[in-house]
């Protein structure tokens, strides 16, 4: 009678002690998906950065264009002439855009606004240290050549060394 009287306690007991916590191998597999699932946002994290600056750099790149073929308009001479550098708010090409008011801001490279190439040959094979600045070079009056570098292979064009000519 004792026995039959504790035996329900005694069941309950060992159902808890069963069931108390979590096995080793459960929580080793829900830590691994943890961190699969970090390591694949810090992934994608990056190549949407890469992507943005991208994007950014494209627009760049289209605004000093835009404010070249106003200075054109304004200018007797035809565009700035340049031996090829950086453009920069501070000196050559960059400054002068400035004081013709076609552009309020010099827009610079997000990561590398003052590197210069070492080549800028379009199609290239591109190392680590070739990345580099707005590369602004003209020549001739009736022709400029800006060069810039991309991340990550968009619409805007192929990762590494891209051009854009533009003759008069």
């Amino acid at each position: 009678m004792f026995k039959q009287i504790f035996s329900p306690v005694n069941q309950l007991k060992k159902s808890l002690n069963s069931s108390a916590g979590f096995t080793l191998i459960e929580l080793l597999v829900v830590i691994s998906i943890i961190g699969f699932l970090t390591v694949a946002s810090v992934v994608v994290f990056n190549i949407v950065r890469m992507n943005a600056r991208d994007a950014v750099r494209v627009g760049n790149i289209a605004t000093i264009s835009r404010s070249l073929a106003m200075y054109l308009n304004d200018s007797r001479t035809g565009y700035p002439a340049s031996a090829g550098e950086c453009l920069k708010v501070s000196s050559g090409v960059g400054a002068e855009l400035k004081a013709a008011q076609v552009l309020l801001e010099v827009p610079t490279d997000p990561l590398w606004p003052n590197t210069l190439p070492s080549s800028v040959t379009d199609g290239a094979a591109v190392s680590p240290s070739q990345k580099f600045c707005y590369y602004y070079y003209s020549a001739f009056n009736n022709q400029y050549k800006l060069s810039y570098f991309l991340e990550s292979n968009s619409k805007s064009g192929n990762a590494g060394i891209n051009s854009t000519v533009v003759t008069q």
